[in-house]
């Protein structure tokens, strides 16, 4: 892109330096015969005498538009001169050969046709020419020096060239073509790429950026149609108002642009920036059509200064944070620096009007290279994004699955409470309902104990009471230490001992220090222990009967002898299901269970079962 500039840049400083040669068979004429005549005719007299051209009404005063009359004088044959060409004719010309007019290209009349960026070609009618003597009169209507924004378009006429129909063709099309259809294609891609920024910005909004560079292109595009609309229906000093108060809202867009682009915008320049673009054509209307040059050369000096300085930043806040970036920034700031000096240098005459206006292909040229990297960052955003969407229903499609779950463990949740409420709802109405039953019972059988049977009925109704009292305990699930448990079997065994009129021997370690044992655990543990008594009293013959507990090594066994018969000899069957009801239960808490001959010379039965699974087993559901 720098190679391409610095061509055009050459080409340009040759153009308008007059070094390029002018090409054989064309004859150009750079002196001209000047009235001020206003008349429709050409005058007799050219009071003005002879001037140089180009020739530009900088130095001329008048308040309105004005008119004047060039005389050029060639003698030709009509086989070698068959055209004429204009390169610059500002406002607008009309030309005439020999007295007849040849080429009428728009309105002398306010509001004159603005042709100051077209060419003029007109052929030479071979019939109107003769071999000497050949008077080319110009008619040329345009606007003062102060009543224009820009040298480009204050009145003024170009050297004139005569030639072949074909050489003056190619010239023509030439300058037409930089000067205006590259304007035009110009125009319309700004117009295009605008509506894309746009469209970008509503895909994603968190990128003010693009708002902002889109209303950038889109008025930098309105700004370019005065380079190919001839006919504007407005007063010329109203058009040039209205041209230099586009200026400040496209640089407000782009210094806006370039703040957010590195995420530092800031509320006071955005106030400022607009109010800016509200005073300018207010001054410009307070002020009068006499001062529009004046004004206008300060406000484009300013925005100008505004926009390299913003630029600066921008480009320093991306050395900092967006290194890719800074290379960007750094060549636009080159290159917008290079074309506001030469724009600058040709407003004060430093430097002469160039066929070509460098600025307005320039400034597209930066303004398509951001344009560029934008369209990479929003294809990378939205691969981003893609990739983000992608990963996030992954997370959404595992967290549902999460959900589902937790939702399947809280319904679990919910249905083990209504259970744990109907098994203590069931608790408390056996303990408050049957339990004062039995408790009546157990009263009436100890007031007639003396009678038949009386003090079995309360024995039957206490142990009734007992095994009650441990139901309702395992449905409630509640939790219960160790030492409280070893107290209630004491209790219960030495009772149920000493009642059948055996000797009891109680023999319990300490348990470990903050054990607690399971509902489920306590209920299969105590009938262990009820069963093991139970045999000894029903089936032993004994006379004595010993309970050992001990906490060993992570385990609780419970061991009961006597010295009664013994367990029947092989091929003898033993009476109930005491022992194979001990041995389910012992499997179903993990443990193991041993049957026996004691020391005592009777019978022994045994379970171990593992302490960590007898404390975390909860109630059968």
């Amino acid at each position: 892109m720098l190679f391409k500039y610095w061509i055009v840049v050459l080409f340009w400083l040759c153009t308008s330096a007059g070094l390029c040669a002018p090409e054989e068979g064309i004859q150009r004429f750079e002196r001209a015969q000047l009235s001020w005549h206003s008349g429709p005719t050409a005058p007799d007299q050219f009071e003005a005498g002879s001037i140089e051209l180009p020739h530009d009404w900088e130095h001329v005063q008048f308040d309105h538009t004005k008119r004047a009359w060039y005389r050029i004088q060639f003698d030709a044959s009509p086989a070698e001169f068959s055209a004429v060409l204009i390169e610059r004719a500002c406002t607008n010309a009309h030309i005439w050969l020999n007295g007849i007019l040849i080429s009428q290209s728009g309105s002398l009349h306010e509001p004159i046709s603005r042709h100051c960026y077209h060419p003029h070609l007109a052929a030479l009618p071979a019939q109107l020419l003769k071999p000497q003597g050949n008077v080319l009169d110009i008619q040329l209507a345009g606007y003062p020096f102060l009543q224009v924004a820009a040298r480009q378009r204050h009145a003024g006429l170009s050297p004139v060239r005569i030639g072949s129909q074909v050489l003056m063709q190619a010239h023509y099309e030439r300058q037409y073509f930089w000067n205006i259809t590259v304007a035009q294609i110009i125009g319309v891609s700004l117009g295009v790429f605008s509506f894309a920024m746009l469209m970008m910005f509503a895909v994603r909004r968190q990128d003010n950026y693009f708002l902002y560079f889109g209303l950038m292109l889109g008025g930098w595009a309105l700004i370019g149609v005065r380079l190919y609309w001839q006919e504007i229906p407005l007063a010329g000093w109203m058009t040039e108002i209205v041209i230099t108060a586009l200026l400040p809202p496209v640089v407000a867009f782009g210094i806006q642009f370039l703040l957010h682009y590195v995420n530092r915008p800031r509320a006071w320049i955005a106030r400022l920036l607009l109010a800016q673009a509200i005073v300018v054509p207010v001054l410009m209307l307070l002020l009068g059509a006499q001062r529009i040059f004046p004004i206008a050369s300060i406000v484009f000096t300013l925005l100008c200064l505004e926009f390299i300085a913003v630029l600066v930043y921008a480009g320093f806040m991306a050395w900092r944070s967006m290194r890719t970036d800074f290379w960007v920034m750094g060549c636009a700031l080159v290159l917008a620096g290079c074309m506001v000096v030469a724009e600058i240098a040709v407003q004060n005459a430093w430097l002469p009007l160039p066929q070509v206006h460098l600025i307005h292909f320039g400034v597209p040229l930066v303004f398509f290279a951001l344009m560029v990297r934008l369209v990479q960052q929003f294809a990378r955003a939205l691969t981003n994004s893609e990739r983000l969407a992608q990963e996030l229903e992954h997370r959404v499609a595992q967290k549902a699955l999460e959900i589902e779950a937790n939702y399947e463990q809280i319904s679990h949740l919910r249905a083990n409470q209504a259970a744990q409420h109907e098994r203590q709802r069931i608790a408390a109405d056996l303990h408050d309902d049957l339990g004062a039953k039995l408790l009546s019972i157990i009263h009436m059988g100890n007031a007639h104990a003396q009678q038949v049977g009386g003090a079995k009925i309360a024995q039957m109704a206490r142990q009734a009471m007992d095994d009650m009292r441990l139901s309702v305990r395992g449905i409630t699930g509640q939790d219960a230490m160790a030492e409280q448990m070893l107290a209630d079997w004491r209790a219960e065994t030495i009772e149920r001992i000493h009642g059948a009129g055996l000797q009891a021997d109680w023999l319990a370690d300490e348990p470990p220090l903050g054990l607690s044992l399971g509902a489920r655990t306590q209920i299969q543990l105590t009938r262990i222990l009820r069963e093991s008594v139970s045999n000894t009293i029903r089936h032993a013959h004994a006379q004595r009967c010993t309970v050992r507990v001990r906490f060993d090594a992570g385990w609780i066994d419970i061991q009961v002898d006597d010295d009664g018969c013994g367990f029947p000899s092989a091929g003898q069957t033993m009476p109930g299901h005491g022992l194979n009801n001990i041995e389910r239960r012992a499997r179903v808490l993990g443990g193991k269970h041993r049957f026996g001959r004691s020391a005592l010379g009777g019978a022994s039965v045994g379970v171990c079962i593992p302490l960590a699974l007898a404390a975390s087993l909860k109630p059968m559901q």
